[in-house]
């Protein structure tokens, strides 16, 4: 049922101004699912720049519902709640395609994000999507997870979008929770290594990576100040950072 929330929260969550292009609904992946999920997150906004993100999704015909599952006629997105909170000098809107934000199942959507955020910070958006499970019957899902960054700009490493690429993790020194972009040149599973000074690994995710630029969210609470090193590896290659933790 989670991956069918992500597709629900995902189809929700973009809703653009209504001047902006709408998205184009794309899915090469089999089975269903919603692009990029909780776990790699959406990508982190800079201050000052423009924010322009599309989540892609295939609706399933049946959701995990207790111990059993229920049959899905369409989902419905019906908010985001957390994305007209960011401060921004153009506000954060989502957009669907198709327009109406109605998905049935089997089918392929998209949902549109965009808006200038102007202050650093962690904005939790929680989607609100409505499941049918007849024409009029429905079952609300509300699903947290999905969050904006907004970084400081300064010091952003440029990333290839050509060829596998890592950037170093922003905010760096970190003192709790940081974000690492890779760039995928293919969809595939990438693994990520942090090791203390003396090469003792104190985290690892394998990550199911799409095409194209992924967000890792690293939780570096837990870690005592230091300096670490991270390794991102797509099993042909590997490209390792420096991370510093600092809290003072």
């Amino acid at each position: 049922m989670q991956k069918f929330l992500l597709s629900a929260t995902l189809v929700m969550l973009f809703s653009m101004q209504a001047y902006s292009q709408a998205c184009t609904p794309f899915w090469n992946d089999p089975g269903y699912g919603i692009v990029p999920d909780t776990i790699i997150n959406l990508p982190p906004a800079y201050a000052g720049s423009p924010y322009d993100v599309v989540v892609q999704f295939k609706v399933p015909p049946k959701a995990p519902f207790g111990n059993d599952s229920v049959d899905v006629d369409h989902v419905v997105l019906d908010s985001v709640s957390g994305l007209t909170e960011i401060p921004s000098s153009s506000p954060f809107y989502f957009q669907c395609n198709p327009v109406d934000c109605s998905f049935k199942h089997d089918s392929v959507g998209c949902v549109r994000i965009q808006g200038t955020p102007t202050t650093l910070g962690t904005y939790n958006l929680v989607i609100a999507t409505r499941v049918y499970i007849t024409p009029y019957l429905y079952l609300p899902f509300p699903t947290p997870g999905y969050r904006i960054v907004v970084h400081n700009p300064i010091g952003i490493s440029t990333v290839s979008t050509s060829v596998f690429d890592v950037s170093q993790n922003v905010p760096n020194p970190v003192s709790s929770e940081t974000d690492v972009c890779v760039n995928m040149v293919h969809p595939g599973n990438f693994t990520v290594k942090i090791s203390n000074l003396v090469g003792n690994e104190m985290l690892k995710h394998e990550i199911a990576g799409k095409k194209g630029m992924n967000t890792v969210h690293i939780d570096a609470s837990g870690f005592a100040p230091g300096v670490y090193f991270y390794c991102v590896s797509d099993g042909m290659q590997a490209i390792t950072r420096r991370m510093v933790v600092d809290r003072n």
